[in-house]
């Protein structure tokens, strides 16, 4: 049976390619045994500013503020402009990274109720390339997942090629005019006003726990273990009375939205 989608997946997105149905079809196969709840597709440029190009079951308010605003926090667009890396790039994977935007988990990615997020990025024409992104809001992927998307990367890129060969030349996946891109911008600061109770080492831990670095990065920033580390984490969870990782999020969100917008 879930072999059977597959291929019925695969056909499809064959005879889509050079037609205006070929980024769905590319979705339904790239989707097609990887669980999510949210699709998002985004081509980015090195020196331009990402265009949207369709999105499922995602909020078209949610497209507004990306684009007016927090496409600059962006990891993905971030490390495209870095690096022009394709491939299968997780969030996770960009949580060491210099670029990882603490603006871009703890107002974007809550505001839409995303925890977790990959990227398949195909080459799109130039500097650009296609992203289509698949969400989860309660779980995380799970490595095996990745792996299968790895492993299947070459059929969609050669599917995405097939249809760059097959379109015109001045075909373009969206109507707007691609303006020139901002430079990525480094995660705010902590407003002094919040968390008073916490010490200035907690502090210093939140700011990297809200710019989306695992434990174990945090313990080699800060030059402790990871035992310490997880007991600083569990001491401010105390101390702010919360749970989660989310809920640190919603504090942060929740406190003063204008400052954090500097």
């Amino acid at each position: 049976m879930r072999t059977g989608r597959i291929w019925d997946s695969l056909a499809r997105a064959i005879a889509a390619t050079g037609t205006a149905e070929h980024v769905d079809r590319l979705i339904d196969l790239i989707g097609a045994d990887v669980p999510h709840d949210l699709v998002t597709v985004t081509r980015y440029s090195a020196t331009r500013m990402p265009e949207f190009v369709k999105h499922r079951r995602f909020s078209d308010e949610m497209v507004r503020r990306y684009l007016e605003n927090y496409y600059v926090f962006d990891p993905f667009y971030a490390c495209w402009r870095r690096e022009q890396r394709l491939g299968i790039v997780p969030l996770r994977t960009l949580a060491d990274d210099e670029v990882k935007r603490g603006q871009y988990i703890a107002e974007f990615l809550a505001q839409s109720r995303i925890c977790d997020e990959v990227g398949i990025l195909l080459a799109d024409g130039g500097d650009w390339c296609l992203g289509i992104f698949l969400d989860r809001t309660e779980k995380p992927f799970r490595d095996s997942e990745l792996a299968l998307l790895t492993e299947r990367l070459p059929v969609f890129a050669s599917l995405h090629a097939l249809d760059i060969r097959a379109k015109e030349p001045d075909f373009s996946r969206t109507s707007a005019p691609a303006a020139l891109g901002a430079l990525p911008r480094r995660e705010p600061a902590l407003p002094e006003g919040l968390w008073p109770e916490l010490s200035a080492r907690e502090r210093e831990l939140v700011q990297l726990i809200l710019a989306g670095h695992p434990t174990k990065t945090i313990a080699q920033r800060l030059g402790i273990t990871v035992g310490t580390a997880k007991n600083h984490r569990r001491r401010i969870y105390e101390k702010l009375d919360i749970t989660t990782e989310r809920e640190l999020f919603l504090q942060f969100l929740q406190y003063q939205p204008a400052e954090i917008d500097n």
